[in-house]
């Protein structure tokens, strides 16, 4: 097979029970739809990957749905041309998806950003809880605001009707 982004020829790999190509020059992998999830689940297992949290700050990329985009990407194994998009829809990984096959093709490093955008990030998580605990005592104000909104109602209609 051929690299859809430098023409390189694609080697097959194996780790324990995941297959792949990769490309000899670049780096880029092909790995079947299957496959995809347990190869980025295995790469984040497998070894420190970089916090997920710089991927968020990140240029969010625009891109077009039409498939007859020229600057798309051949499929390496039924050379279909294949559609890019978004990985987790907001990832801001973008990858190329083969809509035949199912094949997914991931540039260079691309399993990596990957892998730490799946990883657990204790952190990310601790930002996450505390904006939703900030938001609870939010609404915990509003609810109180909103008690105290009503007493003076009561106590307005009290005064207004005992004239």
């Amino acid at each position: 097979m051929q690299c859809p982004g430098c023409s390189g020829s694609l080697r097959r790999e194996k780790i324990q029970y995941v297959e792949f190509d990769i490309c000899c020059d670049c780096r880029g992998i092909w790995v079947s739809g299957e496959q995809f999830r347990t190869l980025a689940v295995k790469v984040a297992a497998d070894g420190q990957i970089e916090s997920s949290a710089k991927l968020l700050f990140k240029p969010r990329k625009v891109i077009t749905l039409s498939a007859d985009n020229p600057a798309a990407r051949n499929c390496p194994k039924c050379r279909e041309p294949m559609r890019e998009f978004n990985y987790a829809y907001d990832s801001n990984v973008f990858l190329d998806r083969c809509e035949k096959c199912k094949g997914i093709w991931l540039d260079p490093n691309e399993i990596i950003d990957i892998a730490a955008h799946i990883q657990y990030n204790p952190k990310i998580d601790a930002i996450g809880k505390g904006l939703v605990d900030g938001d609870r005592a939010a609404e915990e104000d509003l609810e109180w605001y909103e008690l105290l909104l009503q007493a003076a109602f009561v106590l307005a209609r009290v005064v207004i009707f005992r004239r």
